[in-house]
């Protein structure tokens, strides 16, 4: 079956939303002060002392710095979801384990973190990422395989994620915006109980 992440997680009535409806991975954007999802790092360690901690947790960022990275160690995420650029020498040497998010326009650098061992996941996302665009899907379609993780991201919705899972049987589906109150305030319930539902039941 494949599994769910709910990301852009910002207040205490997002965790409970997230707390009932059981998603698979639950994602917080940090130090990254252009995301209107963006929490600070006091505010991380409130939301994920709330979380059921079967619910795993992620802290998604663009381009972190090692004493970034050094905090999301230690307040506790069981991964780091990093865009952008990042050397491969602090990839490989950080402490929490990764989810590289790749843009599809550029597919052929998945060779370069196939080999590293605390990457144990790849997102793929759509041009520009945290835009709910989506992007053809099947362009991942001749990917070759690999026992990483595969989240598929960009532009899906409760409408779209039961096609999308049913082409590409991903290991996991990734939505934020595509879940969001039309204020943008937080998660709507029934949108994100509805995504589950689909992505799970995809035939």
């Amino acid at each position: 079956m494949t599994k769910v992440k709910i990301c852009g997680l910002k207040n205490q009535t997002d965790i409970k939303c997230i707390n009932t409806l059981s998603p698979d991975f639950a994602g917080f954007v940090m130090f990254f002060e252009k995301s209107h999802r963006n929490i600070s790092p006091e505010k991380a360690q409130k939301l994920l002392s709330a979380l059921d901690p079967n619910i795993k947790s992620v802290a998604v960022t663009v381009s972190p710095t090692e004493e970034q990275l050094e905090q999301i160690h230690t307040l506790g995420f069981d991964y780091v979801q990093i865009h952008g650029k990042i050397s491969e020498k602090l990839l490989s040497e950080c402490k929490t384990p990764v989810i590289r998010a790749i843009n599809v326009s550029g597919i052929e650098s998945i060779g370069n973190i196939e080999n590293l061992d605390n990457v144990k996941g790849i997102l793929f996302d759509s041009a520009v990422p945290g835009s709910g665009k989506s992007f053809v899907w099947s362009m991942l379609e001749k990917l070759p395989k690999t026992d990483k993780m595969l989240f598929l991201a960009g532009g899906l919705t409760a409408d779209n994620v039961a096609k999308a899972v049913a082409q590409l049987r991903p290991f996991a589906v990734d939505v934020s915006s595509g879940v969001e109150l039309a204020d943008k305030s937080g998660k709507d319930f029934e949108l994100v109980r509805t995504f589950i539902e689909n992505a799970r039941n995809s035939k």
